[in-house]
């Protein structure tokens, strides 16, 4: 496979979530040809491929990613099971789905007047106030609005 430079910074950008004329845009191309430009390199298959390699790489390091928050969340569940604590055990269930984006947006919110796993100590605090509890689900689903529009590569 052979891009010139800004063929392969068109790739990039556009894997990387900027739309076609942006994406174009930021590769050097001029503003006023960047939707045109970014068409035609859409329809070149070794731009295609290139850009399918990128989001392969993404898609890997979101997956290790995932595994490592899953990781770490373990802990957290097992020690809300250990407690009788059914509010912090949801909660972390409810992180893990989204995590494995077997739940994309709602949520499951946690009791009023409960922090979840408050009496868990201070290596939880993460997870001690539905406050935070509720900004880490929005950052998820960011984060997944922002995968799912990555994942939306144009067929040549």
């Amino acid at each position: 496979m052979t891009l010139n430079s800004r063929q392969e910074a068109f790739c990039r950008a556009y894997a990387g979530g900027a739309k076609g004329a942006l994406a174009a845009r930021q590769a050097g191309y001029g503003a006023a040809g960047a939707a045109s430009q970014a068409s035609r390199m859409l329809h070149n298959p070794e731009v295609a491929e290139r850009i399918g390699e990128f989001h392969s790489e993404h898609a890997a390091l979101r997956a290790e990613a995932a595994r490592e928050l899953l990781d770490k969340l373990e802990p957290v569940y097992q020690t809300g099971l250990d407690a009788g604590d059914t509010g912090t055990v949801l909660q972390v269930v409810e992180l893990q789905a989204r995590i494995a984006r077997l739940i994309v947006g709602g949520s499951i919110l946690p009791r009023s007047g409960r922090s979840g796993a408050a009496h868990l100590g201070a290596a939880n605090t993460a997870y001690g106030s539905d406050r935070g509890h509720m900004e880490f689900l929005a950052l998820l689903d960011e984060e997944a609005d922002a995968a799912a529009a990555a994942e939306n590569v144009p067929e040549c």
